[in-house]
């Protein structure tokens, strides 16, 4: 019934550890939190041959694991070894990080997670977390100034699912070096050509390989979809006939936000192209400010016989 563990991190950088479950519900597991003042109260515990210390306290309702500032990392260690030791490598463990000034542990079968609005700044900074860190399995960015990464080979590109909201469609250039799986980007300003563009790399077996899903949203002029369905060179389902409905699980669900559905947007189009490599099928809808691209694990042959 587990989907993932999660170590959710607060600005104090102290874990709480949840329990995702399949059935769209979580449970507070235990938190992970420095040493109080004149704490002693703190039982003794073998955890994957480290000795810890446990707490039971009134101000969380679950056990709390103490550490020194300078065995934090041994003792999420501990912990997180305990959770291989009972589950092996069936659940996935996600750290969804608190800002990016405090680097993710590097532990097995740990992907990272952020949620953040860059401060143009602190472009270094932001350069040395994603450096630093491990694979990520979702990054929700807010940016308005140029904060992307300089190196296309940077891990914030290799994220399964990226989500951003910017000012220029190029900044960072999620539309070049996306090496992921899932992306849903919104901006002001944007080329047509690099649409195209984008569209075409995935066409030609280029780039983008792992490539499911991926959502454009314009809040400033719209698309021309003849121009852009011209340029990459559709094909059309017969207009009489239903064609299939692209529709996958989200790699990121944002619960905080109002649009926290399971499942990408259904794609119903009569327009798709084919990949020239493998003659994979990709469905493109455009609906003025919308773009959708869903990428199926079918042939063209394949993809065909689904139409109704």
């Amino acid at each position: 019934m587990i989907n993932y563990i999660e170590y959710d991190c607060d600005l104090q950088q102290e874990p709480f550890v949840y329990i995702f479950y399949k059935k769209d519900w979580k449970e507070e597991f235990m938190v992970i939190a420095k040493h109080e003042e004149n704490g002693n109260d703190c039982y003794q515990l073998n955890a994957s041959g480290k000795t810890i210390d446990i707490q039971f306290s009134a101000t969380y309702r679950n056990p709390v694991v103490r550490f020194h500032m300078d065995k934090r990392e041994a003792v999420i260690s501990s912990i997180h070894n305990c959770f291989l030791d009972f589950f092996g490598n069936s659940v996935e463990c996600l750290w969804n990080a608190c800002g990016y000034k405090t680097r993710i542990p590097h532990l097995q079968n740990l992907k990272g997670c952020i949620k953040f609005r860059p401060d143009v700044a602190n472009i270094e900074t932001i350069e040395n977390f994603f450096s630093s860190s491990p694979a990520f399995k979702w990054i929700d960015v807010w940016t308005h100034g140029s904060t992307e990464p300089a190196n296309p080979e940077s891990k914030f590109y290799q994220a399964e699912s990226i989500q951003i909201l910017q000012s220029k469609a190029n900044s960072p250039d999620v539309l070049s070096h996306f090496q992921g799986k899932q992306a849903v980007l919104s901006f002001g300003e944007f080329e047509v050509l690099d649409v195209i563009s984008f569209m075409n790399r995935w066409k030609s077996g280029e780039a983008f390989l792992k490539l499911e899903y991926f959502k454009f949203h314009s809040y400033g002029g719209e698309f021309s979809q003849n121009d852009i369905l011209n340029a990459i060179g559709v094909k059309h389902i017969d207009a009489t006939k239903n064609p299939p409905t692209h529709c996958l699980p989200k790699v990121y669900i944002d619960y905080f936000s109002f649009c926290s559905e399971p499942n990408t947007d259904p794609i119903s189009s009569h327009a798709y192209i084919v990949r020239e490599t493998d003659n994979c099928v990709a469905s493109v809808s455009i609906q003025e400010k919308l773009i959708y691209f869903g990428v199926w694990n079918k042939t063209e042959d394949e993809f065909l016989k689904m139409v109704g």
